[in-house]
């Protein structure tokens, strides 16, 4: 809570600037403009973006989060995500192994997710809308604790995007996935995924997300969890962000509470 406040004060001067700025009209394409990176980024949401790398450009996103709850305290990074432009509106995605470090208070214990990797597919847009789907696969992996670690996992995810005026916008992302726990079993499901975000100026965007899992491991109920913060431009091709996340329901993410940073580069 008392980070969460803290952003808030930070988030004042932001607000006020944000009231002086001019409206501007709905743009063509809802991935452009001097701001489209701030749509086209995957992070820091858990929802990825409708939109895809253009050909012939990389996008790289990285991150870090300091977690309370479950295991004590987790440090989670870097996060890496690398996302590659391809012809026709496609785009390769690439997230490399990801390190959590546990410490209950009385020992730490270090673990490694498996690879990720698939295929995202912009269908189309309006000034208004945007339609994608992608698929991804989880790699086998013998790290003990790591997400899919005695076989492939599949995900299927749809995306849409609405623009509600030229500075409100929402998404929803609704995936399946089938994967394996920690113990090698398989569990498959439904994941809902709801985002909201405000330009306040052109560089500066503030969001909030709520998202959940029918299934967050084998025999295990749902899980819902929530997040917000802030992401600047630092320039049209770099941002950097601040979050904060809450476990609503569940044990979806195996934290209580969160904040964390990162950015994202667009080459």
């Amino acid at each position: 809570m008392r980070r969460a406040l803290t952003l808030i004060l930070l988030f004042l001067p932001i607000l006020a600037q944000a009231r002086l700025q001019p409206a501007t009209a709905l743009l063509a394409d809802p991935c452009a403009g001097p701001s489209g990176l701030l749509a086209g980024l995957d992070r820091p949401t858990v929802g990825d973006s409708a939109c895809v790398a253009k050909p012939g450009h990389a996008i790289v996103e990285l991150g870090y989060a300091d977690g309370h709850g479950g295991q004590g305290l987790t440090e989670n990074g870097p996060q890496a995500e690398l996302r590659f432009g391809l012809p026709h509106r496609n785009e390769f995605v690439l997230l490399p192994p990801n390190a959590t470090y546990a410490n209950n208070g009385h020992i730490g214990t270090t673990s490694y997710s498996a690879t990720t990797m698939g295929l995202k597919h912009e269908w189309g847009y309006t000034s208004r809308w945007i339609y994608a789907s992608e698929v991804l696969f989880t790699t086998p992996s013998t790290e003990p604790a790591a997400a899919g670690s005695s076989g492939w996992g599949e995900a299927v995810n749809g995306i849409i995007g609405y623009s509600v005026t030229p500075r409100i916008a929402i998404s929803l992302m609704l995936g399946a996935t089938a994967l394996y726990d920690q113990n090698n079993r398989r569990y498959t499901s439904i994941n809902p995924d709801f985002v909201a975000t405000w330009l306040l100026t052109p560089r500066w965007q503030l969001y909030g997300e709520i998202y959940g899992q029918s299934h967050t491991s084998y025999g295990v109920g749902s899980g819902w969890d929530s997040d917000g913060g802030v992401q600047y431009l630092v320039t049209r091709h770099v941002e950097v962000d601040a979050e904060v996340g809450q476990r609503l329901t569940g044990a979806l993410g195996g934290y209580r509470n969160y904040w964390g940073l990162g950015a994202g580069w667009e080459f």
